[in-house]
């Protein structure tokens, strides 16, 4: 049985229940890398368990309105 290496944003976004957007704009952002394979923007693994561990993308604090 192989291990699966890479996932979709769209897969990413279920895994950790947000939406795909939500994804693309941590990519855009340079929080979670990524690699294009012809037109397809996929996850490496090793970077979900990364982000997952250091807690990007969580809910940040909203600054205080002055």
């Amino acid at each position: 049985m192989q291990n699966r290496q890479l996932f979709s944003v769209q897969e990413t976004a279920e895994r950790w229940g947000v939406s795909p957007f939500t994804v693309r704009r941590l990519i855009e952002s340079g929080e979670l890398r990524s690699v294009t394979i012809a037109t397809r923007r996929l996850v490496p693994i090793t970077e979900i368990e990364r982000c997952e561990r250091l807690g990007v993308g969580t809910a940040r604090k909203r600054k205080e309105a002055r």
